[in-house]
């Protein structure tokens, strides 16, 4: 299977998930530091105010990137992270990334 995603999202302080954003599921979720570097890249298939992030970024202060993702694509949220984590590079990589399905994933980055 073939997936696109375009890399470019809403850019959010984690005091300002409220409203629709605390609601929001199948969300590649990209941390950045203040001077736009990437800390660290995951996954939400739940609701984003039920997320909280690494006790190693507790300390810091960051913002999130959020990239949706089509319902369709639900499945292969772990896949397509993955590759978005490959392709950043961040500072922390995610353990819990693992892809065992068959699928390829082109990223592009929007502007």
């Amino acid at each position: 299977m073939l997936i696109e995603v375009k890399l470019k999202g809403i850019q959010l302080f984690p005091s300002q998930i409220r409203g629709r954003y605390a609601y929001e599921k199948n969300i590649i979720l990209i941390i950045k530091n203040l001077q736009g570097r990437v800390l660290f890249v995951d996954y939400i298939s739940t609701s984003l105010g039920a997320y909280s992030p690494p006790p190693f970024l507790q300390g810091k202060v960051f913002y999130y990137e959020l990239v949706e993702i089509p319902e369709e694509y639900s499945n292969y949220l772990d896949c397509i992270a993955k590759e978005v984590e490959q392709k950043l590079n961040p500072v922390f990589k995610n353990k819990r990334l693992e892809c065992k399905k068959e699928v390829t994933v082109v990223i592009s980055e929007s502007v």
